[in-house]
């Protein structure tokens, strides 16, 4: 496979202005793809845009992952961040990239092409930890991040399990899931007056807290110090946590 010779042959594809072997087309009015040359010229790192498509920031990602594809290249992690990334009018700080097996770009109509290809995207720091297995990286990347958006909001880094007896919800099992921040917040405010329920989480950095509500109050735990917290510290907590 020479991505060097199938890119710029995909149907209506243009080079990239600023940016040496990159090529951009659009395959219909909702999608623009823009695909560019790793540095040793034998993968292929690319930026799929669905609405609005700006140039300057898919360029200035793909130029971030080109300088940085040292970190991510062969080196088998299916979800990486690369953090330090600016571009002027952008809110993201880090360029995410994906495998193969996690983004499934031209999985059908070129294999070849696929086992070669990182998605490349635009993220936030506090979205990956980079010890994410597959599973959990194709679940990130397919329901959460929504990577092909260029204005969406961060989509912290949350791994929880709770149970409410008041509520009667609760997660599945003993180990902690992916879950939305505004289900981290929603779950610590409701653990007030609702004694024996518990909260416990984990952010990207595979730092861990719990919250149980007992029935003098709610206790915090977190590197081995326990506090007595109300629902407001709690949530600020949980917010800041994830960051």
């Amino acid at each position: 496979m020479n991505p060097a010779s199938v890119l710029p042959a995909m149907p209506g594809a243009t080079p990239v202005s600023g940016l040496d072997s990159a090529w951009r087309w659009s395959p219909n009015p909702m999608f623009t793809f823009t695909a560019a040359l790793s540095t040793d010229g034998r993968h292929n790192l690319q930026v799929n845009v669905r609405g609005p498509y700006d140039e300057g920031l898919v360029t200035a990602l793909l130029a971030h992952a080109r300088a940085h594809d040292g970190e991510f290249v062969g080196r088998g992690r299916p979800l990486v961040g690369i953090e330090g990334f600016r571009h002027p009018g952008a809110a993201f700080d880090t360029v995410g990239v994906a495998t193969a097996a996690v983004h499934g770009y031209h999985a059908t109509e070129n294999p070849e092409l696929s086992a070669v290809t990182y998605a490349v995207f635009p993220a936030y720091a506090s979205e990956i930890s980079g010890r994410e297995n597959e599973e959990e990286a194709w679940g990130r990347f397919r329901k959460m991040l929504q990577p092909n958006k260029l204005d969406r909001a961060p989509v912290p880094f949350v791994k929880m399990r709770y149970d409410n007896t008041r509520t009667g919800s609760g997660s599945k099992g003993d180990a902690r899931g992916f879950a939305p921040l505004a289900t981290l917040e929603r779950e610590l405010g409701l653990l007030e007056d609702a004694s024996g329920s518990f909260v416990e989480w984990e952010n990207r950095h595979g730092g861990l807290w719990r919250a149980d509500s007992t029935g003098d109050g709610i206790l915090l735990t977190h590197d081995g110090t326990r506090e007595p917290v109300d629902t407001e510290r709690l949530r600020d907590v949980g917010r800041s946590s994830v960051r």
